[in-house]
Parts: C-alpha cells; sequence; structure tokens
C-alpha cells in the first residue's frame, strides 16, 4: 500500500477529518495489528490466563526454591543480576552503565580473590565488610540522592530544569545505579562470608573444628585487648569488643561484619542463634529498612523478570501460541 492509498483508506475511516502523517502511520499500524489477530480471541484469553496462574505461582515458587535449594538459588539469582542488566546495556550502547558496572566488577573480583584464599589472611574478614559496608551506604546514598532529584521533578521545583527529558532520566538512573550496585553487594558479600567461614573452619559443623583461645577473635585471628590495653600505652590503639548471648567475645567491627554485613545469624563459633537486634545500626539498620524492600523489588525486576518472560515464550512455543 502506497502512500496515498494509506491517506485514502485513514480518511475512509475517519470521513471529514483532517489527518496528519503521525495519525495515518499510527491508523494504518493499528488496523494492520487488527487484522493480524483478528479470530484469535481465544487464543489471546489462553495466553492472558496463563500469564495470571504463571506469575500467581512466582511467588511461592521463589519462595520454595530458596528455602530447599538455596545454593542453586543463589547461584541463578546472583548470575542473572550480574549479567542480565550488562546485556541490555551493550545491546542499546549504553557505555557509561558499562563503564561504571566494568569498575565495579573489577574492585569486587579482587575482594573476593581476598576472600577465597586459603590460609586465609586475618586481615581479609575486615576488609571485605569494610569494603561491602562503603559499597552499601554509597549505594543508598546515590539511591536517596535520586529519591530527592525524582522528588523535584516531580514537583516541577525548578521550571525549564526539573521537567526536562534529560533531568528526568537522570534523576531515575541514579535510583536505578543505588539500587542495583547495592543489590549487587548484598549478594556478593554472602558468597565472600560462606567461603571465609569455611576458610576458617566454622562452616560445615554445628561443632566448633578450632579451639578458641579467650583472648582471640576467631573471625580474624587477631587479639582482644579490650580494656586490659587501656592506658597501658598511649599510642596503643584499643578496638571495642562484643560478647554474644552465647558468651564469645569478638572485635565489635568483626562480629557486626559477620552479622550485619555478612547477613549471618549465628555465631561464627558455636552457631548459636544471634539477636541481630543488638546490630541495628550502619550499615542494614532500620532507617534503611525502606532501602532494603526496594532492593528486593530490584531483584524481581532485574532476576526473576526476564526468567519469567522466557518460561512463558518457552509454555508458549510448546502450545503453539504466538
Amino acid at each position: 500500500m502506497n502512500l496515498e492509498q494509506q491517506y485514502a483508506f485513514a480518511a475512509s475511516l475517519h470521513p471529514g477529518r483532517s489527518l496528519s502523517p503521525e495519525e495515518v502511520r499510527f491508523i494504518i499500524n493499528r488496523e494492520t495489528f487488527k487484522s493480524q489477530h483478528y479470530g484469535h480471541e481465544g487464543k489471546h484469553l489462553m495466553m492472558f490466563l496463563i500469564l495470571i496462574c504463571v506469575l500467581a505461582m512466582l511467588p511461592n515458587t521463589v519462595t520454595f526454591w530458596r528455602r530447599r535449594h538455596p545454593n542453586s538459588y543463589r547461584l541463578v539469582s546472583i548470575l542473572s543480576i550480574c549479567l542480565v542488566p550488562p546485556y541490555f546495556a551493550v545491546s542499546n550502547g549504553y557505555h557509561r552503565f558499562m563503564g561504571l558496572w566494568t569498575a565495579y566488577a573489577a574492585a569486587n573480583s579482587y575482594i573476593m580473590y581476598l576472600a577465597t584464599r586459603s590460609p586465609l589472611n586475618p586481615r581479609t574478614p575486615r576488609r571485605v565488610y569494610q569494603w561491602f559496608a562503603f559499597i552499601n551506604k554509597a549505594s543508598y546514598a546515590v539511591f536517596v540522592l535520586g529519591i530527592v532529584l525524582f522528588a523535584l521533578c516531580f514537583f516541577n521545583v525548578a521550571p525549564g530544569l526539573t521537567d526536562s527529558e534529560r533531568y528526568v532520566e537522570a534523576s531515575m538512573l541514579t535510583v536505578f545505579y543505588g539500587l542495583y550496585f547495592g543489590l549487587m553487594s548484598r549478594d556478593l558479600v554472602t558468597l565472600c562470608t560462606d567461603k571465609m567461614a569455611a576458610t576458617l573452619g566454622y562452616a560445615r559443623s554445628d561443632l566448633p573444628t578450632k579451639y578458641l583461645p579467650q583472648d582471640v577473635c576467631c573471625i580474624c585471628g587477631g587479639e582482644l585487648l579490650g580494656d586490659k590495653a587501656h592506658g597501658a600505652s598511649g599510642d596503643d590503639l584499643v578496638e571495642p569488643t562484643h560478647r554474644l548471648g552465647c558468651g564469645h567475645v569478638f572485635h565489635a567491627c568483626c562480629i557486626r561484619g559477620w552479622c550485619v554485613v555478612g547477613k549471618k545469624d549465628v555465631c561464627p563459633y558455636c552457631r548459636e542463634k544471634v539477636d541481630l537486634e543488638t546490630f541495628k545500626q550502619n550499615p542494614w539498620d532500620k532507617q534503611e529498612l525502606f532501602y532494603v524492600a526496594a532492593l528486593e523489588y530490584m531483584r524481581f525486576f532485574i532476576s526473576w523478570q526476564p526468567l519469567t518472560l522466557l518460561f512463558l515464550t518457552a509454555i508458549f512455543w510448546v502450545l503453539g501460541l504466538s
């Protein structure tokens, strides 16, 4: 159908109306779509019902998978989070995101390299927890900045600036960066913590596999000076300690990193449950609960939504629905 025929066809559908070229193209595309899908109402209804059933089953399925097979769940989740956004970034030429992702991946590769060494350097656990605590704080700050920018855009505080397309895009990207890199950090620190726990010898058994002296922190292997060295020498740096409910004592920084940053709710030595309420300080503290919830929603959109679409596509292909 040439241009004149398109105009004539569109005018026959809207007699007495002057149509612009954009309106003609829209009408042609709409009618073409209708003609292609004419008589497929039953097929569309079947596809819609399958979509509703899959979405309804998704939360329970993911929860069951996470509880019964945590290792495979974590592996698929981390791989999808780390690979899906870069794939779309490369496909669409988002060079800024790829630059940030490459720098972030390089830094975390070094941290994970340190965490997987055996024997483990006594300073490594603290370095790992400090690094991911810093990444969490930075991601949270970027997320808050993006929310503020988006709020300024929503209320159009500065007309001509906050209502521009570039400003809106920048605010949404800022929110995305804060959520995405924060989510990656939460998953990667879990891998590092599990590996370090296994290397230290406190991960595979309910009973300790090492003898723990009373004046040694089993996470970093450093001496627990506490108040003993306080005042003995003005040059000594005394680290605060923390005693768990089970009676074991650790450096406050080490046990906070283990329980709060590393998301472990057991004592690293005796495996007794730890009351995490005593660690409600930065990072992952009470004022960041909204941020943590937003990270889990981000996980769905980045990880499970693409996998769900692939699963639906496979079902439609098997049933001959298109």
